[in-house]
């Protein structure tokens, strides 16, 4: 017995090095009977799952296969419940439907104590809160509690588990709303962006939640990161869809973000321009020739955008532009709301 015990260990050791050196080559089905022999030694145990999670970080069609057994891991005594965590992981990135069978016993590892497994257990779950942000509801009060931990990479992980619950399940994280707030301005641009998309999602169905941030936020669409921008001006516009008196002071912030290449910051700030005309025309009248050089846009989605905003501003001056926009643009959408723009101006 003392010899086949050595013998897999020796195998082990082996596959986790070949893991390193050349993934393609380990074979599986070795990998497969180490793992799911229970009567191997924590060490034995401990260099297979090295090797699966290096093979799986270079093949994404490893996965399902060794979650039942890997669960079985996680309650096994002097074994590393953060190394099994991290394997399961990188599984999920391959197959996230595979992992979440047993999305509770990952869960039940997060607390306000256990650092090194609460990261661990947190970044799998970061793998699953897109798949199925539902799972994750009733962990909400202890996802709150760790934004306020010490480990930064805890709190990022938090934080966005909770930007994918809001963005389905917004009454939910609503009560978050205060660190939220308080995590626009984090120095962190991953935690600062998870931050602003949770805000945005909750915002998006209680516009009057992130109504005392319009100016942070105006100062945000000049973030040196390209997502933090995009966010915040996009939180903009859902603040001015039933408070655009809030957001008129920042239309000149708005316009400045249209000179952006990207789409989704041209996108989300015509959108707040928008949404402000359609109460105080004459607050965004400074926007109007800006918003005629958006119909040029490479993208079609801010070139829609620029349309539904020319339109519904009545922007007499742009009736030229919008006819040989609906004549001869690329994209039928942004053909269709050339014309719808041209009818309410007429």
């Amino acid at each position: 017995m003392a010899d086949f015990s050595e013998e897999v260990a020796e195998r082990a050791t082996d596959l986790q090095q070949l893991a390193i050196t050349n993934p393609s080559e380990v074979p599986l089905d070795e990998l497969y009977e180490i793992i799911s022999t229970p009567t191997v030694s924590p060490n034995t145990h401990g260099a297979a799952i090295v090797a699966l999670l290096n093979v799986a970080r270079a093949r994404d069609d490893v996965g399902s296969a060794f979650v039942d057994d890997l669960d079985r891991l996680l309650n096994r005594p002097s074994l590393n419940d953060a190394l099994v965590l991290r394997c399961l992981r990188q599984l999920a990135a391959n197959d996230p439907a595979a992992v979440l069978r047993i999305q509770e016993g990952i869960t039940a590892r997060i607390s306000l104590e256990k650092s090194e497994i609460t990261q661990a257990a947190t970044g799998c779950c970061v793998e699953l809160a897109s798949t199925e942000p539902q799972a994750f509801v009733d962990h909400v009060p202890m996802l709150s509690a760790l934004l306020d931990v010490e480990n930064e990479t805890v709190r990022t992980n938090a934080i966005y588990i909770l930007s994918q619950v809001a963005h389905e399940y917004p009454e939910e994280v609503k009560p978050m709303v205060p660190q939220l707030i308080a995590g626009i301005t984090e120095r962190d641009q991953s935690y600062q962006t998870n931050a602003l998309s949770a805000l945005g999602a909750v915002t998006s169905a209680y516009p009057a939640t992130a109504k005392s941030t319009t100016e942070v936020l105006a100062e945000l669409t000049s973030a040196s990161a390209l997502k933090v921008r995009a966010n915040a001006a996009a939180l903009l516009a859902d603040i001015a869809k039933e408070h655009p008196d809030a957001v008129e002071d920042h239309v000149p912030a708005l316009i400045d973000c249209f000179h952006s290449d990207d789409e989704f910051l041209c996108g989300n700030a015509a959108s707040a321009v928008l949404q402000i005309g359609v109460q105080n025309r004459a607050a965004v009248e400074e926007a109007i020739p800006a918003l005629i050089e958006l119909l040029d846009d490479p993208s079609p989605v801010v070139r829609r955008n620029a349309c539904k905003a020319l339109g519904q501003l009545e922007a007499t001056v742009a009736l030229v532009q919008l006819h040989s926009v609906a004549e001869s643009d690329p994209d039928e959408k942004v053909r269709e709301l050339a014309s719808w723009a041209i009818d309410g101006i007429s």
